[in-house]
């Protein structure tokens, strides 16, 4: 059974489809108004390489630098991702009032970072938003604490969108009402089907008593004995034509059955006996 025959069958059994579709498009309403709209944000971080080359020479040559300089910066902000990730920060996030279901990555072959934020109210998107880009910031310079240098020789971090454009979405809305109006589609077309079978298993069953009930009430033909055939004739005149004509029946035997009483024999002469030579 393809898509077609499916429709088909739901229109036919229209008196069971129509309720269960009917119940799913209120249900879908009825979800959608009660659910909170979403509040939405993305944020963006770039990894800054350092803006002055270390001077060699002097003391600074027999003391360890900062290695995330000969890293780069791409693997810094790998690294500060992973660590954003964490549940340790997103439980910072939640004790400055922010939502801590907050999505980051790292743009592919580049040193930037990007926060998604999903929040059920603007200000909170806000906050969470907030609260992320400064906690990237302090990540990268706590990670190049413990190396000496002069200003200008570590990674730094600049803001290229700090995700202050927050958009109403109802996206996630209209997909929880798309599942239950399918949902109920397919309840729906499951009932179809079912009833379906269990109307045409109804009517075979009915057809087959009607069936059975004409056979029952029909008389039984009984076979024919040997008494009832007829008997035999009388031989035919060996000289002419003979005409047989039936004789009514006589009366009934002892047996309670009418024999026939006489064959009534017609001769009637013939054609050679009526053409003789005169002499």
């Amino acid at each position: 059974m393809d898509l077609l025959d499916l429709l088909k069958l739901m229109v036919r059994r229209w008196y069971v489809t129509a309720p269960v579709l009917l119940g799913a498009l209120a249900a879908a309403l009825v979800v959608g108004g009660a659910m909170p709209p979403e509040y939405k944000t993305t944020s963006a971080v770039l990894m800054v390489p350092p803006t002055v080359a270390p001077v060699p020479g002097g003391d600074r040559d027999r003391t360890p630098g900062n290695p995330w300089l000969r890293v780069g910066e791409a693997p810094m902000a790998q690294a500060v991702q992973i660590a954003l990730s964490s549940h340790e920060f997103r439980q910072k996030v939640a004790a400055q009032g922010g939502d801590p279901s907050y999505e980051m990555k790292v743009l592919n072959r580049s040193a930037i970072l990007t926060v998604d934020v999903t929040s059920d109210s603007e200000a909170k998107s806000l906050t969470t938003v907030t609260a992320v880009n400064q906690l990237i910031r302090d990540e990268v310079e706590a990670r190049q604490a413990g190396y000496p240098g002069r200003p200008g020789e570590q990674i730094t971090t600049e803001v290229l969108d700090p995700g202050l454009n927050i958009t109403n979405s109802r996206s996630s809305i209209l997909r929880v009402q798309i599942v239950t109006v399918a949902l109920g589609f397919l309840i729906a077309a499951v009932l179809a089907a079912l009833v379906d079978v269990i109307s045409r298993l109804i009517t075979r069953r009915r057809s087959t008593e009607r069936h059975l009930a004409r056979t029952a009430g029909q008389a039984p033909i009984a076979p024919r004995s040997h008494e009832d055939a007829p008997e035999p004739l009388e031989p035919v005149l060996a000289t002419g034509r003979a005409t047989l004509t039936p004789a009514r029946r006589g009366a009934h035997s002892g047996k309670g059955r009418s024999r026939p009483a006489t064959t009534a024999l017609s001769t009637t002469p013939a054609q050679g006996d009526l053409e003789q030579p005169v002499t």
